[in-house]
C-alpha cells in the first residue's frame, strides 16, 4: 500500500493578487493534499535612491531584475510615474519566468532570460551581450552577489531596495498546520532564507519523521550546509518542475 503524504509549501506570499499560489494549483489537481504557510515578508526602503538612477538611463546598459520583488521595488519606486521610454531601448535581464511576466504587465517590455531558474544561469546569457556600462540592479539585503562575483568584465550596481523579514504568524501558522496533518509529511522550501527561519521553529518529534524538498540549488546548498538531507531538488522554480521532482520522488516510495 502506498504512502500518502501532505506537502507544505513554505514561502513568501505573492505580492502578484494571484488568486491561486501555481505550485499550490499544480499539486492539487494531481490530488496531493498540499498546506501554504508564509515565511517570509518584505519591507521596501531606498525608492527613492532607485528612483533617481531610474530616471538617468544614459548611465546604464540595462536592468537586472533577479526577483519579483525587485521588480515591485522597481514599480513602488515610479509610483504613478513610467519608466523613462529611453529604458526600452536597453535589455532587461531577468531570472524566471514569474519575474519576466511582471516586466512584461508592468513594464510592458520584453525581457531577457525568462528561462534561467537562477542567477547563475543567467551568467552566460549576459555574457553575449556588450555591455560597456554598468548594469542597475535593485536587490534586497540577503543579496548572495551571485552575478558580481562570477562577472569579470560586465559591473553590476546593486540597489538594496528590500529587507526579508520572518513573517510574523511563521511559528503559530507553522505548528498548527503541522498538527492538522496526519500523513506523512513533505516540506517544501523555496529561498535559503525561508529554510532558515522556518526549520528551527519544528519540533523535535516532527523533525524525524518529515522529508525535505528544494526549490533550487541555493536552497538546497542552504539545506545541506545545515545537515539535513533533502529528498529532492528541482533546478527551475517552475510548478512544472516542481511536481516532477515530487512524483519521482513517490514513485521511489512505491518501489
Amino acid at each position: 500500500m502506498a504512502v500518502k503524504y501532505s506537502f507544505i509549501i513554505l514561502k513568501a506570499q505573492s505580492e502578484e493578487n494571484e488568486s491561486l499560489d501555481p505550485y499550490i494549483d499544480l499539486l492539487q489537481k494531481k490530488g496531493y493534499e498540499v498546506h501554504f504557510v508564509p515565511t517570509l515578508q518584505f519591507e521596501y526602503h531606498n525608492l527613492d535612491v532607485l528612483k533617481k538612477k531610474l530616471n538617468q538611463p544614459m548611465n546604464y546598459s540595462g536592468l537586472v531584475l533577479t526577483s519579483p520583488r525587485c521588480l515591485r521595488g522597481v514599480m513602488k519606486s515610479l509610483k504613478n510615474d513610467k519608466l523613462d521610454e529611453n529604458w526600452h531601448q536597453k535589455p532587461i535581464f531577468v531570472v524566471g519566468e514569474t519575474t519576466s511576466r511582471l516586466v512584461v504587465n508592468e513594464l510592458n517590455q520584453e525581457p531577457v532570460g525568462a528561462y534561467s531558474g537562477n542567477a547563475m544561469s543567467l551568467i552566460p546569457i549576459l555574457s553575449k551581450y556588450e555591455l560597456t556600462k554598468p548594469l542597475l540592479a535593485p536587490c534586497g539585503n540577503l543579496n548572495l552577489n551571485i552575478l558580481s562575483d562570477n562577472l569579470k568584465s560586465i559591473k553590476l550596481e546593486n540597489v538594496e531596495v528590500y529587507r526579508t523579514i520572518s513573517h510574523s504568524n511563521l511559528e503559530n501558522n507553522l505548528r498548527t498546520t503541522l498538527d492538522q496533518i496526519h500523513n506523512e509529511i513533505g516540506l517544501i522550501f523555496f529561498s535559503p532564507s525561508g529554510f532558515q527561519a522556518s526549520i528551527k521553529l519544528i519540533p523535535e518529534n516532527y523533525l524525524k519523521k518529515i522529508v525535505l524538498f528544494s526549490i533550487g540549488p541555493t536552497t538546497a546548498s542552504a539545506i545541506k550546509q545545515a545537515g539535513y538531507i533533502l529528498s529532492g531538488i528541482c533546478d527551475k522554480p517552475k510548478p512544472e518542475s516542481m511536481l516532477d521532482m515530487i512524483d519521482n520522488y513517490m514513485k521511489c516510495q512505491v518501489l
